[in-house]
């Protein structure tokens, strides 16, 4: 009896034993959350702009039963860096055998690699926040939960953008707006300095609006510099005349009987558009019944700059057309329209950057080429009007950004004799409402490009677009009725403008807008000689 107990007492140690053994065996996962105003006086605004901020990477992390946590970091831990050369340190809270890095927060990239501590890792996003995410998988491909972090790469000094400066000789006597923004989005603003005629002026970052009053003749530079908090720093400038000469001008202009007007639409395809874009094609239904019996033609391209299928003033292509690029009078009306509106419906998302003036000039230089979808668009024989549509403005200042040099160019390149508008519907100056809710920055130089060509300006926030648009068509149709002079006449005590067809005074009644004369009636067939007086 005693040998039997014996054995009995040996078997239950024996299997407690092994219990024990098993389970300390056993793993678990936790998870863890050069000329000089006399006048010095002039008065500067400034709207300062957000302070820019980093948002912490979301917590991932698995938290073991004993507490110990799985860490992930960029750079140790910082939130900013000017280098996109980061250091990634890896800790495990099981005996990792891998790793799969991906970009992103979710793990859904990368393929596993051998765990390492440590390891560089050189970025291919920058001046942008990056989020880098982490996996790690035993030796028994048990893999623990994602974990993320994000960092902040800044390598760019600060943006300096004029929205709103002189584009041509200012006369004498005039006061001047100059509007310019200084922003960056990655360490934000240090130090912001300005100088106006080699005089230091007070400036900051955000929005500035700088006026001086009464000026008088000279070359005039203002010079704005900026530093970001990583030491990056940025310049920009814009120079100007101021003169009290005029010069006399004479513009010679063939009218022929035909009707012809081609139609650039330039649409705003970024993604602070996606309010506006939809239903675009109803919002621009109206459009094709306004300009009904004109030989038009109609294209679309975007205000994307970059040298991209959809960018640089290449056409788009029409939806469901493929090889087409331009619609004309001669289609069926419905048909028309029905392309019109499924291509201007734009899906993708554009560049940021956007620059309707800069498109419209390279559109215009690729309709000269031999080759692409731009041929044939621009006709040499007919008037050319523009129509951007944006809820922001004009983001670079180079020469093909300048409305006065694309006029320019036009007047160079068609001898004078092409006829040109520039209309917009945009986040008008001054409009709080819209620029508060979808109107993401006002449009001054595209307004100033359309007072400057007697174009119509309408409101990108309204929720129908039928009355504008029909304004706008109604601006197309009487380019048809205009001279487009080579620069905005002076019309004074002294100075005027006159008209003589076939060598005889004409006595049709017009207005001057801009650069543009617009005549009441239909001019007739003949030899116009145009004579004005603009500032030097």
């Amino acid at each position: 009896m005693m040998k039997n107990l014996g054995w009995a007492l040996l078997l239950a140690l024996s299997f407690n034993l092994t219990a024990c053994l098993e389970n300390q065996g056993s793993v678990e996962f936790g998870s863890a959350g050069s000329g000089t105003n006399t006048n010095n006086d002039f008065s500067v605004v400034t709207e300062p702009s957000p302070t820019p901020t980093v948002e912490p990477s979301p917590s991932a992390t698995p938290v073991p039963p004993s507490g110990e946590a799985a860490v992930f970091q960029i750079n140790n831990g910082a939130k900013l860096t000017d280098s996109s050369k980061l250091e990634l340190s890896f800790i495990s809270v099981f005996s990792a055998a891998y790793l799969k890095l991906s970009v992103g927060s979710d793990c859904s990239g990368g393929t596993y690699e051998p765990f390492v501590d440590s390891k560089m890792y050189q970025s291919a996003q920058t001046n942008q926040n990056v989020t880098l995410s982490v996996r790690y998988k035993d030796y028994d491909n048990r893999e623990s939960e994602c974990l993320n972090a994000s960092i902040l790469i800044d390598e760019a000094g600060p943006d300096i953008v004029f929205a709103k400066y002189p584009t041509s000789t200012v006369e004498e006597g005039s006061d001047v707006e100059i509007v310019f923004t200084v922003s960056d989005v990655g360490s934000g603003i240090d130090k912001v300095t300005c100088t106006f005629a080699g005089v230091a002026k007070t400036c900051a970052a955000g929005t500035n609006t700088i006026k001086i009053p009464s000026m008088v003749s000279g070359t005039y530079t203002l010079a704005v510099s900026a530093t970001d908090k990583l030491a990056h720093s940025s310049a920009k400038s814009i120079t100007f005349e101021v003169s009290s000469k005029y010069r006399s001008l004479v513009q010679n202009v063939q009218v022929t009987p035909n009707k012809k007007v081609d139609l650039l639409i330039v649409i705003d395809n970024s993604g602070s558009m996606e309010y506006e874009q939809k239903n675009m094609a109803k919002r621009v239904q109206n459009l094709l019944s306004v300009i009904k019996g004109l030989d038009w033609q109609i294209a679309v391209t975007t205000t994307d700059p970059r040298d991209v299928t959809l960018g640089d003033g290449r056409l788009v292509q029409l939806t469901g057309k493929k090889g087409q690029y331009i619609l004309t009078s001669a289609m069926a009306d419905s048909e028309a329209q029905s392309l019109l509106g499924a291509t201007l419906q734009r899906t993708e998302t554009g560049s940021g950057d956007e620059q309707a003036v800069y498109v419209t000039y390279r559109a215009i230089e690729r309709s000269l080429s031999a080759s692409g979808g731009n041929v044939n668009f621009i006709r040499p024989d007919a008037q050319l009007a523009v129509l951007t549509i944006s809820d922001e403005d004009e983001s670079k200042n180079g020469t093909k950004n300048d409305p006065q040099s694309l006029l320019n160019f036009i007047s160079k390149t068609y001898g004078g004799q092409k006829a040109f508008s520039f209309h917009s519907i945009i986040t008008r100056p001054g409009d709080t409402a819209c620029k508060s809710t979808n109107g993401y920055a006002y449009g001054y130089r595209y307004e100033q490009f359309s007072k400057l060509t007697g174009g119509v300006i309408g409101d990108v926030c309204a929720a129908d677009y039928a009355a504008q648009v029909s304004g706008i068509a109604d601006g197309v149709r009487k380019t048809l009725k205009t001279f487009t002079l080579t620069c905005a006449p002076v019309v004074d005590a002294m100075r005027s403008v006159s008209v003589l067809k076939d060598g005889q005074p004409y006595a049709g009644k017009f207005s001057v807008n801009g650069v543009n004369m617009v005549f009441e009636a239909d001019l007739p067939q003949g030899q116009y000689q145009v004579y004005y007086s603009c500032v030097k």
